[in-house]
């Protein structure tokens, strides 16, 4: 593998900053369209990990810049977030070699090929320990619906490939100068906008109008038991003025109290006082200790104030709720670090069981197709995001996270309900309507439908776009082995 030249690197990391630009937080999303022939430019004229590889680097940089902003808490993140970086960019890298893997591509082929490729490099990207959901090309387009209706068919992945497609169309227009295939560009624009016309699912029998409680509790205090009582008495208020909504549901966000609720009889009962006195439903999180382990927990309580249940997180973040491999760690001798980082690890839950009619998948379990698809599966007739975005210090995260919800509704066909510490409460329709925000302190109010019916992404997950996304990959890639000759990635 030879070196970049200069102006290969230049337009490798261009390629990368204008991917990250575009996604939320920067949010220039018509750069996702475009973003990627720089990089295809390049992979065009020489082998393809090191354009990959550098694309990646500028990508995953930029894009989760808001990791950084938990070194305040130990200043070995720093280096965690360089290793990340380095980790998925290698991915990359592995993606532009595969691309690039033998010469004379015929444009189909390669048009074919790219967009299948991007396709399984996001989805194994979320596999494993160090498995992420965020930085997915489809994430671009949470603030445009009428792009982003075939998730309800065949999941977001196929929204990645249809962006990777017209980058690879306009990429050869330029190459080329065959202007048929800016057409094809429009035509697969055009594709995506079509699925808004499919028919929807039948609108709910019953709604219910919901009170999302936004807070701004700095992560510092949230942490320090010294200030349960104050923020128990801040919650609660929170919770009056919800009340005055008259609401059917009121939802509060993650781990609100440093202290486990449902084993303080005193707090307990203050909450299911609330909604006694307001005659509704009550979500919240909670640490919840049970059975010698612990679990980051959402707990509902009835309209009488009765504790109906609790979901426990299935899927704790690495490194911020477990340490993955911490009994190898106590085996080399490093258990001693570990605990200094992070003293316990959290216990996963059993599985994706609603809570009556509401699926609540916790925090960065909403940035991942599966757990809401398997909630709604299940039986979830709303879902409820419970989050604490505290953590990322009014980063670029929070609206990342939020553009999540957007598409976990689309894909469900599903009302969300996200309750955010630190970040943005939202609701948000079956088809990707953002309806309300709230990102500062107080109440949103707003109504929303029982849904009893299922999409096809629900009934069917990923399985059919990654079975064609993997046949066609590695079908072409086998019949380039046999065919071709030859190193560097010219198309013809």
């Amino acid at each position: 593998m030879t070196r970049l030249t200069w102006k290969e690197t230049l337009l490798s990391l261009l390629s990368g900053t204008l991917t990250a630009f575009a996604m939320p937080g920067f949010g220039v999303f018509p750069l996702i369209f475009v973003s990627l022939v720089p990089l295809f430019f390049v992979l065009d004229k020489r082998g393809g990990f090191w354009p990959g590889f550098t694309f990646g680097c500028a990508f995953f940089a930029i894009d989760l810049r808001w990791i950084a902003t938990l070194a305040r808490f130990h200043p070995i993140v720093i280096g965690g977030y360089v290793l990340l970086v380095v980790y998925f960019a290698i991915g990359c890298g592995i993606l532009g070699a595969m691309l690039a893997w033998r010469r004379h591509l015929r444009i189909p082929t390669w048009l074919i090929l790219a967009p299948a490729l991007f396709v399984l490099a996001e989805y194994l990207r979320t596999l494993g320990p160090l498995g992420m959901g965020f930085s997915a090309l489809y994430q671009s387009l949470y603030r445009v619906p009428c792009l982003i209706q075939s998730a309800s068919v065949f999941g977001p992945w196929f929204i990645s490939g249809i962006v990777v497609a017209v980058n690879g169309s306009l990429f050869v227009l330029f190459r080329k100068r065959d202007y048929r295939f800016a057409f094809l560009a429009g035509g697969f624009v055009i594709l995506l906008a079509t699925f808004s016309l499919l028919p929807r699912l039948p609108q709910g029998t019953d709604s219910m109008r919901v009170a999302v409680v936004s807070s701004k509790v700095q992560q510092e205090v949230k942490l320090d038991t010294r200030n349960l009582n104050d923020l128990a008495t801040r919650y609660l208020q929170l919770g009056d003025e919800a009340l005055a909504a008259d609401p059917d549901l009121v939802v509060f966000p993650e781990s609100i109290l440093p202290v486990y609720i449902l084993q303080n009889e005193t707090l307990k009962n203050s909450f299911a006082d609330l909604a006694r006195r307001g005659e509704t439903q009550i979500l919240l999180g909670t640490g919840v200790y049970q059975d010698r382990k612990i679990y980051n927990g959402v707990a509902l309580f009835s309209t009488m104030g009765e504790l109906v249940g609790t979901f426990h997180m299935v899927r704790p973040v690495p490194f911020g709720e477990y340490i993955p491999g911490r009994s190898i760690l106590e085996w080399l001798g490093l258990g001693t670090w570990a605990r200094s980082f992070l003293p316990l690890d959290l216990s996963r839950g059993d599985g994706y069981v609603p809570l009556a009619q509401f699926g609540t998948p916790i925090c960065f379990e909403s940035t991942f197709p599966g757990p809401s698809r398997q909630l709604t599966k299940n039986g979830a007739q709303v879902l409820v995001t419970v989050t604490n975005d505290a953590w990322f210090d009014e980063s670029s995260e929070l609206a990342v996270h939020f553009s999540c919800a957007v598409f976990r509704a689309v894909e469900n066909r599903r009302w969300v309900i996200q309750s955010a510490n630190g970040g943005i409460s939202g609701i948000v329709s079956p088809t990707g309507r953002i309806l309300g925000v709230l990102s500062t302190e107080g109440v949103l109010t707003g109504e929303v439908e029982l849904q009893t019916g299922t999409s096809p992404y629900t009934r069917w997950g990923d399985w059919i776009v990654l079975l064609v996304a993997g046949a066609l990959a590695g079908g072409l890639l086998l019949w380039r082995f046999f065919r071709g000759n030859g190193s560097g990635g010219e198309i013809r």
